[in-house]
């Protein structure tokens, strides 16, 4: 019997109340019926593509706004919203439940095509043939693509459990640890979609095996001008993609939100997997400068960097990040402010704290500051544009400073990093813009990876796995990069168990800043019962000039204060209702 799924089909079925979640939503694109789609090779290879699609093209930069690290101007933004104390079951901005298990879904269909013949009879049994060129070379390149296919599924997969898990995982209101429904099999409108949450562990436990799956079948790296394996392959997962990825879900299950008792065999598995990762490709290398990294290379179309292991698709003349953050005197909207707390986390050029820094001084708190916060950060009197054509003025009565009217910066700081501040021109007449990518998974977050779980699993020196790296020489090599300094890290941090965390967690927040890593670091940091992490003021700087041109600073405005019922994330509603064995999350109730 052919299988015809169409939306609106699933529109009645919940209509009429038979309580079929949406996302595990029993459908295909459009009206095609299921042999249609799985019995051509343009249909078929284009269910892997669809859900490479559904990967984000930008980076999830507002996310910042709802920690200590930045406010928005934007006050009808959700995230404006969510960190004043307005996130709700029905309202997450970051909730992404119905995509993400439709994505899933899309892969468990083609994963049940791609089944191998054991007899030696057939190649295989997929019902297609990826490549045709007509000569011998056909069947290995099929067999090639095959494998390749196969390692993406997998991955892609495990992505999305991953997406979903640090979304969603969390101490129920049960007490237990609980992740996300594992849904490995097609699932079809007449099978019981009233799916319990299954434990924390055992979420850790199948993205692992989906990566190991994705890892045994996908190259390390794509290189070479191979059609089916070859450099031009770039943008698709591969081994180190699927290395980084486990690694990453391994280091949230080690973390105290979610590892209580510290198992340090956690950390443990969590430190190999990222320095199996780094191993895999070379070991410690020095990294891309930030214009290199986020722009040049792929201005340039050199798609093939070894740093991206994952990315959204590549927009041209692109100047997105610069219209929205760019201060109006730019011709932007000046709607992500950093805060004062982000600017404060910036240690000296040392690499001293400023609580703690010989070097640094109230009077002129941005000289003879760690480099990034000039690369991250447009502080007053720095300057912005094409040959530096514009001066920021944030001082009371600058072109820059607060003004509601015309969505001036809240905090007396404009956004950088992200931006290519330094080409991208939005004056009337003279627009230009830049190649850029969401990066998903790339080195500067796996040397971080790996510092913090080695860390924690063998001290600030210890190798005891003989990598040739430890925490201490990755974060180091981070370093280099801009120029920071190692003395404080090298002299007293090292000494201090404490201390070496706080600052492995600082690197992080700087590194990883306004792509949608430090909301979910800040919240796996705590314990289960603590909300100071999370529930903070947030302030901004008022400047003042003097007559005769001298600045003075009040660091200690007050621009709002985050509020939020629990470290973990809510579960929706929506999704509550149509399957009742699901438990929501602590706080939540």
């Amino acid at each position: 019997m052919k299988k015809i799924f169409k939306y609106n089909i699933l529109f009645l079925i919940l209509a009429m109340g038979f309580g079929c979640s949406e996302y595990l939503d029993p459908s295909l694109d459009g009206s095609l019926t299921e042999e249609q789609v799985f019995g051509n090779d343009a249909y078929f290879n284009g269910v892997l593509n669809t859900v490479y699609g559904s990967l984000p093209d930008v980076y999830d930069y507002m996310l910042d706004c709802a920690t200590d690290n930045a406010v928005t101007n934007d006050y009808s933004s959700d995230f404006f919203k969510m960190g004043t104390g307005a996130l709700r079951p029905n309202m997450n901005p970051e909730s992404n439940w119905v995509n993400a298990y439709r994505q899933i879904r899309r892969i468990n269909q083609f994963l049940d095509k791609m089944v191998l013949d054991t007899t030696g009879t057939k190649p295989f049994l997929t019902p297609v043939r990826f490549v045709r060129l007509g000569t011998e070379a056909d069947s290995i390149d099929n067999i090639n693509t095959f494998y390749r296919m196969l390692g993406e599924a997998y991955f892609l997969r495990a992505y999305y459990e991953a997406d979903l898990l640090r979304r969603y995982g969390g101490k129920a209101t049960s007490g237990e640890f609980l992740g996300v429904p594992i849904v490995t099999d097609v699932l079809y409108i007449e099978d019981n979609l009233n799916l319990p949450r299954n434990t924390y562990q055992e979420c850790v436990d199948q993205i692992s095996s989906d990566c190991d799956s994705a890892i045994k079948y996908l190259p390390v790296e794509y290189k070479g001008t191979n059609a089916v394996l070859g450099a031009t392959m770039n943008g698709r997962a591969n081994g180190i993609a699927a290395m980084a990825l486990k690694a990453r879900v391994l280091l949230y299950g080690a973390s105290p939100a979610f590892n209580p008792d510290n198992d340090i065999t956690k950390w443990e598995k969590a430190a190999i997997a990222a320095g199996d990762a780094l191993t895999a490709i070379g070991g410690l290398k020095d990294l891309p400068t930030i214009d290199n990294y986020y722009f040049n290379q792929l201005n340039n179309k050199a798609y093939n960097i070894r740093d991206i292991f994952l990315r959204g698709n590549v927009q041209s003349g692109n100047r997105e990040l610069e219209n929205n953050n760019y201060p109006p005197s730019m011709y932007g909207s000046g709607r992500v402010n950093p805060s004062q707390n982000f600017v404060d986390a910036f240690p000296d050029k040392a690499g001293y704290p400023i609580s703690e820094s010989a070097l640094y001084a109230n009077s002129d708190p941005y000289t003879n500051r760690d480099p990034r916060l000039n690369l991250f950060v447009a502080v007053n009197e720095t300057t912005m544009g094409p040959s530096n054509y514009h001066t920021i003025e944030t001082f009371e009565g600058g072109v820059d400073a607060f003004n509601p009217s015309i969505n001036t910066s809240r905090s007396g700081y404009y956004l950088k990093k992200l931006l290519k501040y330094g080409s991208v021109r939005l004056i009337p007449g003279q627009l230009t813009g830049t190649a850029r990518a969401a990066i998903h998974l790339g080195s500067p977050e796996l040397y971080l990876n790996f510092a913090e779980a080695a860390f924690e699993a063998w001290g600030p020196t210890g190798d005891p796995m003989a990598y040739g790296f430890n925490a201490v020489s990755v974060i180091t090599r981070i370093h280099k990069r801009d120029g920071s300094g190692n003395d404080y890290m090298n002299t007293v941090a090292v000494n201090d168990e404490n201390l070496f965390r706080e600052l492995i967690h600082n690197e992080r927040r700087l590194e990883l800043s306004f792509e949608g890593h430090y909301f979910w670091d800040i919240r796996r940091w705590e314990s289960t019962e603590d909300l100071t992490g999370i529930n903070t003021v947030v302030n901004g700087v008022k400047i003042t000039k003097d007559a005769n041109g001298n600045n003075s600073y009040d660091m200690d405005v007050q621009l709002e204060k985050r509020l939020f019922n629990s470290i973990y994330m809510p579960l929706p509603y929506d999704e509550l209702f149509n399957a009742p064995l699901l438990v929501q999350n602590k706080g939540w109730e």
